[in-house]
């Protein structure tokens, strides 16, 4: 195999060119897309005219070229004010397959072209970043790329193919509007290696301050100094005794003016016009909360040293709590470097004191989704718990789908069900998610089928033959209809297809793909219920409706969850409750902005921090309003990091800063929701109904 590596150092100062056939020649690329770039001294400068607007970077014919790489590399630079956008979208010569639909809604491709598979990448601001795409994951297993050092979060969505089957990568470029978002772009190279690319010299100016703000950057209220930092956190420690419920709320948050039959622990009542939550007294109860309230916003740190501009010594007697590892990276928290600075020792009491009365102050009424679980059992604030090693098996059907027929699955089902034995007495909990957005589920995904990607034999592929052997009585009126010649129904789970055999196949793979999602969830349900009797089953927490399949669930669960970055307000419920036949509570959503102090401003954006007060307030109280919604929680407490999260994801999304600093235009809007939330939701009073400016989201 000749070696691959080829590396172009990037251009801004300084320039070279390295001729090597397995780079992707700027010029021609340039020649191919004279209305969107240009180059300029061995640079090729992008400005996309419009959001679908696309570079071809490579369109041919060359197994070979792509069978003996392992890495897509891009080299960019852009000095927007904002995180930039890569979409990579692989075409094959083929009929396309369907859409490939986001979280967010967006549709990849344009209107005459829809990609095999589509990567969308985020790109810091004023930041050389070596864009890598491995191509391994054109195999549709993952959904989410690995961090590399500079990149940001990275998702992967579409239907499997084969490198050396590429026929053509093309580039988009966002975000695009016409009034507040142009963007330019500069690449330097695009190329084809084996191996890892070497990373960019050190930075010679720091992306990150002391307090983990975006160095880069100033904005009103930002904060200077840690003396700024001192006054604010012991002005909130005083203030937070004063911070209550209001008063027509009962001690679980729920209201006083309507009454149900109590039973001790939280559950649904339908009253003839509205589902209801019912808090522990019998009171009634809609959950408005916030998810993530912790005290930790910690991000990546390893091979991107250079971006701090302090980072503290990780055996720190103060600050080694601020570091911690996830797999093979260390992770660094200024939001806790943050509070040990102001208060030492007692950072963590200090924390919980101030966070309980700013839940309250605010009218926030549930601690949500993957909140600090200790504090929220002290808090005496009603939440809800993430369950966590939802049961697997050692062999996955399709991606995190596991083989759901054997008894391996079974097994793990029982001892996931323990876990729930120290909260099955606890009043406050509300009820548990089972697991959160399974990745089988990001698209219409035929699982049956998927799991025929390879021969890997399992029992759920077992279960299948015996299923069509029932169904078609002989192996030759199965072959018939699935235009196979097998010699008996025993060599069928050993078959590989890449393709539909024949579209009464279609109809089978689809339906048992129903029978795994039945077992799927019914096995560990089964489980949860004779452990625990007193709280609700909350569902899955999807990330949205994304096929049927899904509602193969409802029957079983209590209450029937998804994650709804809708815009303007949430996105369908009514058809989700009456299918089930359930209440629907949204896990996630939020809005946020980048006129602060991140660049990108999540799965759904806003222009100012006052649009996002606006667009809370709509997104509630119209969700109030519907019958179906009993509740609804906002994603999430505190800011990601600007440098990444785990992942990568760095959004302006939280109700406080890095600093622990509100968001004093979205708190004052979402109290003046809270407090009259139950007026709206008995339709005593009406909803706000101002709709924001649509713009483009910065998410990745």
């Amino acid at each position: 195999m000749k070696p691959l590596l080829l590396i172009l150092a990037f251009v801004i100062a300084v320039s070279c060119a390295v001729k090597n056939p397995n780079n992707f020649d700027l010029k021609t690329i340039q020649q191919k897309n004279p209305e969107i770039s240009s180059l300029e001294n061995k640079i090729l400068k992008v400005t996309p005219n419009s959001e679908n607007q696309s570079l071809t970077v490579w369109e041919g014919t060359d197994p070979e070229l792509w069978k003996n790489a392992n890495y897509l590399v891009c080299e960019v630079y852009h000095e927007n004010d904002f995180s930039g956008i890569l979409n990579v979208e692989f075409y094959r010569n083929e009929k396309q397959t369907e859409n490939i639909v986001t979280q967010s809604g967006s549709v990849a491709g344009d209107k005459t072209e829809t990609p095999r598979m589509a990567a969308k990448i985020g790109v810091l601001p004023k930041l050389k970043t070596k864009v890598i795409f491995p191509l391994e994951h054109l195999n549709a297993q993952e959904i989410f790329m690995p961090r590399f050092p500079r990149q940001l979060k990275g998702t992967v969505l579409g239907n499997r193919m084969k490198p050396e089957e590429t026929s053509k990568v093309i580039i988009r470029f966002g975000p695009r509007d016409e009034k507040h978002f142009k963007p330019e772009f500069e690449i330097a190279a695009v190329y084809l290696t084996n191996e890892l690319p070497e990373p960019f010299p050190p930075v010679e100016k720091p992306v990150v301050d002391e307090l983990g703000q975006w160095a880069e950057k100033e904005w009103p209220g930002k904060i200077q100094n840690e003396n700024e930092l001192k006054t604010l956190l012991e002005n909130q420690l005083a203030a937070a005794d004063s911070s209550s419920f209001p008063d027509n709320w009962s001690k679980y948050g729920g209201w006083k003016k309507k009454k149900f039959k109590a039973t001790g622990y939280f559950r649904t009542q339908n009253d003839g016009t509205r589902w209801w939550l019912v808090d522990p007294e019998g009171f009634a109860f809609v959950s408005v909360g916030v998810d993530c309230i912790g005290n930790n916003a910690s991000g990546v740190v390893s091979g991107q040293e250079d971006l701090f501009k302090w980072l503290p010594d990780s055996t720190d007697a103060v600050y080694k709590e601020g570091f911690s590892d996830r797999g093979k990276t260390v992770q660094a928290d200024f939001h806790r470097f943050n509070l040990m600075r102001v208060f030492g020792s007692e950072w963590k009491e200090k924390w919980e004191k101030i966070t309980s009365g700013q839940i309250r102050g605010f009218g926030i009424n549930t601690i949500g989704n993957w909140s600090n679980i200790q504090y929220a059992r002290r808090s005496e604030i009603p939440y809800v718990l993430p369950l966590s090693r939802f049961p697997s098996t050692e062999i996955k059907l399709f991606r995190d789908f596991p083989d759901v027929f054997a008894a391996e699955y079974a097994n793990n089902a029982k001892d996931f069900a323990q876990q729930l034995n120290e909260f099955k007495d606890d009043k406050y909990l509300i009820g548990y998610f089972l697991r959160n957005e399974p990745t089988w589920a990001f698209g219409s995904n035929d699982v049956a089928f998927e799991m025929f990607a390879t021969a890997q034999l399992s029992e759920s592929k077992m279960e299948f033959a015996r299923w069509l052997a029932e169904k078609y009585g002989s192996i030759d009126e199965f072959n018939i209809q699935w235009n196979l010649k097998l010699g008996g129904f025993e060599a069928f789970p050993k078959q590989v297809f890449e393709e539909y055999p024949s579209a009464i196949a279609k109809a089978d793979f689809w339906k048992f793909s129903e029978i795994l999602v039945s077992k799927y969830v019914n096995v560990p349900c089964d489980e949860v219920e004779k452990v625990d009797a007193n709280h609700l089953n909350l569902g899955m927490r999807y990330a949205w409706m994304s096929s049927d399949l899904l509602y193969k669930a409802g029957e079983r669960f209590d209450v029937f969850s998804i994650n709804g970055y809708g815009n303007p307000g949430p996105p369908e419920t009514a058809e989700i409750a009456r299918i089930s036949g359930k209440p629907v509570m949204i896990g996630e959503f939020h809005h946020g902005a980048t006129d602060r102090g991140l660049p990108a401003s999540g799965i759904q954006g806003a222009l100012t921090q006052a649009e996002r007060g606006k667009a809370y307030r709509y997104y509630v109280e119209q969700g109030l309003v519907r019958p179906e919604l009993i509740g609804m929680h906002y994603f999430q407490w505190l800011d990601q990091p600007v440098f990444g999260r785990f992942d990568g994801e760095n959004y302006n999304i939280g109700f406080l800063d890095i600093c622990n600093q509100p968001y004093k235009e979205l708190v004052d809007a979402a109290k003046l929701t809270h407090l009259k939330m139950y007026e709206v939701a008995d339709g005593k009073e009406k909803p706000f109904n101002e709709v924001i400016e649509k713009i483009p989201s910065i998410h990745y």
